[in-house]
């Protein structure tokens, strides 16, 4: 939503090797619940949000459908 889509969030592939030790690294951004995220760029594609209202809505979509929806939610 920060860079209005100029970014995308990359598909997490595993492959597993019986020979070889993996490492994982973990990265997260987890911003204070009220942080207001918006877009940089215009047009924006996402309105405006707080990071709260995010996690209230993808705990909803997780509960009432199963999966995690996202930024669908946000469209502008």
């Amino acid at each position: 939503a920060w860079s209005n889509n100029a970014y995308k969030s990359v598909e997490h592939r595993v492959i597993a090797n019986k020979e070889v030790e993996r490492f994982s690294v973990a990265f997260f951004l987890c911003p204070s619940y009220d942080t207001i995220i918006r877009s940089c760029r215009e047009p924006v594609i996402y309105r405006q949000f707080s990071f709260g209202e995010f996690r209230q809505q993808v705990q909803e979509d997780v509960r009432n459908t199963g999966h995690k929806i996202g930024l669908a939610r946000f469209l502008a």
